[in-house]
């Protein structure tokens, strides 16, 4: 039964701002500077819309149908759901039109729904405490582990690496022999004694 009452409610709300959508855009006043200087569509604009709202509109009545789809029939049927659905379809259609009719400005005006029901207020909350703490604790990932650790540590080991290999290329031939003469004596101590 809720999901029942939602799709009246639907119902309801779909009826309403339709008929209000026709009444305040085709029959209501202009309620700005822009909109009283508006004009008509150009055909070549209007034109394929009309064309295009044709088959659009014979498509709703599903008139092939029975081709693409198997059509089940029950046994007895309930009435009570049709006329609930084109009650709640028609009381939206009289409340937009009585509420609505010959209006320059909305007939109720609630806080909370002009604000948009805070959803914006919201959105710059939820923001503002998680994506910016995420963007803060991935900037600190990324400056500090990742840049630090990652590619300025990998390159100050290498520079100190290259350091160390700088103090063993002394551009002296006699240092050389030295070295060379104390590789041999380490890798002889190296197989005699091990």
């Amino acid at each position: 039964m809720p999901i029942f009452s939602l799709a009246l409610f639907t119902a309801f709300l779909t009826a309403f701002y339709m008929l209000r959508l026709v009444l305040v855009v085709f029959f209501g006043r202009p309620r700005s500077e822009h909109a009283e200087h508006g004009k008509e569509s150009p055909l070549v604009i209007s034109g394929p819309l009309v064309v295009l709202a044709i088959p659009a509109f014979f498509a709703g009545f599903g008139f092939f149908a029975k081709m693409f789809l198997p059509v089940p029939h029950a046994d007895e049927g309930s009435h009570i759901v049709p006329i609930l659905a084109t009650a709640a379809m028609l009381l939206g259609v009289v409340v937009a039109f009585f509420l609505y009719r010959n209006r320059d400005s909305e007939p109720i005006d609630v806080g909370a729904l002009r604000n948009r029901l805070y959803v914006d207020e919201f959105y710059r909350w939820l923001i503002r405490s998680t994506q910016e703490l995420l963007a803060s604790i991935s900037a600190f990932i990324d400056r500090w582990i990742l840049d630090g650790v990652g590619v300025r540590g990998a390159s100050s080991a290498t520079w100190g690496v290259g350091a160390i290999l700088r103090l063993l290329q002394v551009g002296n031939l006699q240092a050389y022999a030295f070295f060379f003469g104390l590789g041999i004596v380490g890798l002889i101590y190296f197989t005699v004694f091990r």
